[in-house]
């Protein structure tokens, strides 16, 4: 007989009760869940923040940054212990919820949450603040004077939900900088940021308290509305069409980031295709793309392999199909819809018309279905893909080729996986990042961004404060003040 368990797909506050729920029935392996999330009022969303910033007025904003970090730390702890319940929850569900591996989920989900304990985080704070306890206290500047950062009383998060484990990332930034959230999930995956609140809670339900999760439609007028009027600043996760959409309605005095459709890519010397060494970079490059299925920004959907090898292009792109073969049996690709698969046999089948037509072009991808495509391309260009296991594999002579190919999209780009010798590593470096990359890493490391990267060329943290800053003069006129001065 088969286990039923009902699973909360919201976080409140513990001193607010919701009434009105909606119910979504899911199967796991041996149990079937209930999954309940609220039918929220806009009057009710606005009491939920409203409490939030009370918690966060009375509790978090008197905490003290290393504080903070201690409890986040204890969280995550938890969550390093592979029989810790929530994390099983985790690894069972959310490949159910989202189509994704299994092992997949499992792998990624350790990788990513270990980036946010105690060193990391104190990193990460370094990176950004010369003096982590400005964010405590005036602290004094080099120039004279003194300075804090403060953060917004309260920030509302507009979540994705294709890559699981973002939305917390966007929370502990909040937190950092002593910040209540409001977090919008979406239905692809609300359950990661619900079940860390809940770790939260279980070392510290004050902290928990400041923190509000709630699934609802995007465009929701009546629910958008309130979140963004009491709230001081924006994040928005998603497509263009998504981030305009909030843009507009944020008033300019108001902070907003956004995380809008960005692309990466790798490049692949010929320093990496010398006999001992292809085979390792075409399943490094085969992870990358399959990782998440390449629903990420920093998946790669385009590769670059320089002539000269041991190898050249065109069988570099044959042996990577056969590697994201091997990958997909070991790893399955998730389920698409109708409209997914059919934008992959659009892109199919309008290359392979050309291939026929010209030499300059090959299609290698999965016989029966479409879980992988590799399109050859003997002349060096630029394409995103339809994602989902889709790539291009661009033929180079010359770094020039690329670099020109590269640079119309620079407001898109995002990270560049290489490899390449050390000696050409710095002039190279500098090339991409003229170009518009922000990130450039390890091929086989494309997903696996390291606390406190600069998301799209852009600070985290100082982006959310706003400074005070306290004149030299000043501490020296007060003195005057003082009855004890002489």
């Amino acid at each position: 007989m088969t286990t039923i368990k009902e699973l909360n797909l919201f976080h409140v506050p513990d001193s607010i009760e919701l009434n009105h729920f909606d119910l979504k029935t899911v199967n796991g392996k041996d149990m079937r869940y209930v999954l309940k999330f609220p039918v929220l009022k806009g009057e009710e969303l606005k009491g939920i923040i409203q409490q939030v910033q009370s918690n966060r007025d009375e509790y978090l904003s008197a905490l003290s940054i290393i504080e903070i970090v201690e409890k986040i730390h204890l969280a995550v702890q938890k969550w390093l212990n592979p029989e810790y319940p929530l994390r099983k929850l985790a690894e069972q569900l959310i490949p159910v919820m989202t189509g994704y591996d299994e092992e997949m989920v499992r792998l990624q989900l350790k990788r990513y949450i270990r980036t946010f304990r105690k060193k990391e985080l104190l990193r990460f704070l370094d990176e950004e603040f010369d003096q982590p306890a400005m964010l405590d206290e005036f602290r004094p500047r080099k120039s004279g004077g003194m300075s804090k950062a403060f953060g917004p009383r309260t920030i509302f998060h507009v979540f994705s939900g294709n890559v699981p484990g973002v939305q917390v990332w966007s929370i502990i930034m909040g937190l950092l900088v002593k910040s209540g959230n409001i977090g919008k999930t979406s239905m692809a995956e609300p359950l990661f940021p619900v079940l860390f609140a809940e770790s939260l809670a279980e070392v510290d339900q004050k902290l928990a308290d400041t923190i509000a999760i709630l699934p609802w439609k995007g465009g929701t007028h009546e629910l958008e509305e309130p979140a963004i009027e009491h709230c001081e600043a924006v994040i928005v996760y998603g497509s263009n069409e998504t981030v305009e959409k909030l843009r507009r309605k944020v008033p300019p005095h108001k902070r907003f980031l956004s995380y809008g459709h960005k692309i990466s890519f790798a490049y692949v010397g010929k320093e990496a295709l010398t006999p001992d060494l292809y085979y390792d970079t075409i399943k490094k490059i085969a992870e990358d793309v399959s990782i998440y299925d390449q629903q990420g920004c920093l998946s790669p959907q385009t590769i670059y392999v320089e002539e000269g090898g041991a190898i050249g292009s065109k069988p570099f792109a044959q042996m990577l199909g056969a590697e994201l073969e091997r990958y997909h049996k070991k790893r399955p690709r998730a389920m698409l819809t109708d409209e997914e698969s059919m934008s992959i046999q659009r892109v199919r089948s309008r290359y392979q018309l050309e291939s026929i037509q010209h030499e300059n072009v090959s299609v290698f991808s999965s016989q029966t279905d479409t879980s992988w495509t590799v399109i050859f391309h003997k002349e060096t260009g630029f394409e995103g893909s339809p994602l989902n296991r889709f790539v291009h594999v661009y033929s180079v002579e010359a770094v020039e080729s690329m670099l020109s190919a590269i640079k119309p999209y620079q407001s898109y780009l995002q990270s560049c996986g290489l490899a390449v010798s050390p000696n050409r590593l710095f002039s190279l470096a500098n090339q991409l990042g003229s170009c518009g990359v922000n990130r450039i890493c390890s091929i086989g490391e494309m997903n696996q961004a390291k606390p406190g990267w600069h998301h799209d060329g852009r600070f985290n943290l100082i982006d959310l404060v706003r400074m005070t800053d306290m004149e030299r003069t000043l501490e020296q006129n007060v003195e005057w003040y003082d009855t004890d001065f002489e």
